[in-house]
């Protein structure tokens, strides 16, 4: 009885002093803390931002076609719907990546661990730029308000100078070092690994692309002219190698490979076609792109941005469209005969570049389609790039927005662009992919110069953003924003409703197809079905070739 009692005793104190502790604290669950982790926290959102805006079921995989990268039967004559991937790009930001990031602001700003809000700030910018350029008028203000279901959409140049001022708090809370003993990022920041350094010179080149897409519209944006002084006078952008991108690996399982890479080489059809008019502005032939801006220099990188299943003198498994060689594809908005045809095993695929597929070693990759999977699916998703950022530079110096030498930048770009395809070489874990040789860069890059330099200063925006467009594979959003507020690069419209089919063997004709266009190009893109269903502040647009975005001032009608 004694030894009982004592035992009680022993426990009543210890029940007593252990709620003075919070040792039994039995409302506290440690697997579900109330409070953000910092370093778990930024991974996963990291994780969702990269495949925001990128292919697989998001934004990025229709929107190749309307820069005619890709043609696709899917979204042929610019049809891309309310649904689908664009309601798929709309929730992953305002479901996923806004409040992620909020609550990493949040949970870290008031705390003084200033690192973690400042590259959240920046990605927030970043990923509502993006969403204005897309879109226009969106929410902002009111986005991620607890209780709001149904917040307004802001005025597109009023979120743009909000991201100015979003920008300039990041890079603030990027300069002050934290206490040393708050958390700081590291390996959880799978985009630079914690280089503060490196996000401040991002931070500077999400301004600067800014500031290039407001080139036209100057007076939309608060400051303009001093902004751009300043950030020139600066001059700490993007450093070679420090790409802002999400790269994915050759993981299985879960499957972490790019998606484009799982669609292409694991579907049980082609789902990317390469768009002739790509093919020929590569190639530097001028059958139907009659107007190259780069004609007879064949680019380097054809065989790793994609790749022929069969040889030039193969068959191929049905009626082709578009043949050039062993080059097979399909015409966007064609009514032509053979535009239907299925092609598994005999279409070119995209291949090494864009999505860690097959790298062309001129010998078909495919064997009735059963080679075709050679590939670990690592490649990045790019969102800003330095060779990017070096075009950016080029087209300011070209129009006379800045003072500089716009050749030079110009071809700091090419040479980026092409040291990103060797970046993406380097990454691998297969073998048998060769880096793109020195001489071959050097002997290109004179090329171009060469055309460059005896250009009109028009035919050298041209030029300038006709690179940019090609280097900018697989990140269609920037080609899609640049085309609508330049005009650059010609995009495929055939005239008079036709177009050329190339000579496929010795002793045949070129020969033509019938192309009808029936939609004009579309200056932005639907609002999801959805949101426009349950929120009675965003109302549907009418008119897509009338939506235009505010710093698009172009006069055109595609």
């Amino acid at each position: 009885m004694k030894k009982t009692a004592f035992i009680i005793t022993v426990f009543l104190v210890i029940a007593l002093t252990g709620c003075e502790k919070n040792w039994l604290d039995i409302n506290k669950d440690p697997n579900v803390p109330t409070v953000a982790e910092p370093n778990k926290l930024l991974t996963g959102t990291q994780v969702n931002f990269g495949y925001t805006f990128g292919q697989g079921n998001y934004i990025g995989n229709d929107l190749l076609s309307y820069v005619h990268q890709l043609s696709s039967r899917e979204v042929d004559q610019y049809s891309m719907s309310a649904t689908g991937s664009i309601g798929n790009t709309w929730a992953n930001h305002y479901a996923y990546v806004v409040p992620n990031l909020d609550a990493l602001i949040s949970s870290t700003e008031p705390k003084g661990n200033t690192y973690y809000a400042g590259i959240a700030k920046l990605m927030k910018a970043y990923s509502y730029s993006v969403m204005v350029d897309l879109f226009g008028d969106i929410p902002y203000s009111e986005a991620n308000i607890l209780g709001n279901i149904a917040p307004k959409a802001d005025p597109a140049a009023e979120i743009y100078n909000n991201l100015f001022v979003l920008i300039d708090e990041a890079l603030a809370n990027l300069s002050t070092t934290p206490a040393s003993n708050l958390l700081k990022p590291a390996i959880d920041d799978i985009i630079y690994s914690g280089d503060i350094g490196k996000w401040i010179r991002m931070g500077n080149t999400l301004k600067l692309r800014l500031l290039v897409n407001t080139r036209l519209a100057q007076g939309s944006i608060t400051g303009y002219t001093q902004k751009m002084n300043d950030l020139m006078t600066a001059n700490n952008f993007m450093l070679p190698g420090e790409d802002f991108e999400f790269w994915f690996s050759s993981t299985v399982t879960p499957d972490q490979r790019h998606p484009a890479f799982v669609d292409e080489y694991g579907g049980g059809q082609i789902t990317y076609y390469i768009s002739p008019w790509f093919y020929e502005i590569m190639k530097g032939l001028t059958i139907n792109a009659t107007n190259n801006p780069f004609p007879n220099i064949a680019d380097p990188r054809v065989p790793y941005y994609w790749v022929n299943q069969l040889t030039g003198t193969a068959a191929a498994q049905n009626p082709t469209e578009y043949r050039h060689g062993a080059f097979i594809s399909i015409v966007f908005g064609s009514i032509g005969p053979n535009s239907d045809y299925a092609q598994r095993e005999s279409a070119t695929m995209i291949g090494f570049y864009p999505c860690g597929g097959k790298y062309d070693n001129g010998t078909a990759a495919g064997d009735n389609g059963l080679k075709i999977a050679a590939g670990d699916g690592v490649a990045p998703q790019k969102f800003i790039t330095y060779a990017s950022s070096r075009f950016m530079l080029a087209e300011l110096a070209a129009t006379g927005v800045i003072t500089g030498d716009a050749a030079l930048y110009y071809e700091q770009g090419v040479r980026a662009a092409l040291d990103h395809v060797n970046k993406v070489v380097g990454k691998t874990t297969k073998t048998g992919v060769p880096v793109i040789a020195t001489s071959s860069i050097s002997s290109f890059v004179t090329s171009l110069m060469g055309l460059y330099n005896a250009a009109t200063i028009e035919r050298k925006l041209e030029m300038i953003m006709t690179q940019k467009w090609i280097h900018n594979f697989f990140n269609p959003v920037d080609s899609y924003t640049d085309y609508r507020r330049t005009g650059y690069p010609i995009l495929f419209d055939p005239k008079p409703g036709v177009v050329i089919i190339p000579i496929n063997t010795e002793g045949q004709t070129n020969t033509e197809s019938a192309v009808q266009l029936v939609r004009k190009y579309p200056k932005s893109m639907w609002y999801p079905q959805r949101e426009t269903e349950l929120n009675p502040n965003i109302s549907q647009k009418t008119d897509l070739t009338a939506a235009k975005l505010f710093w698009d001032t172009r006069t055109y009608e595609y």
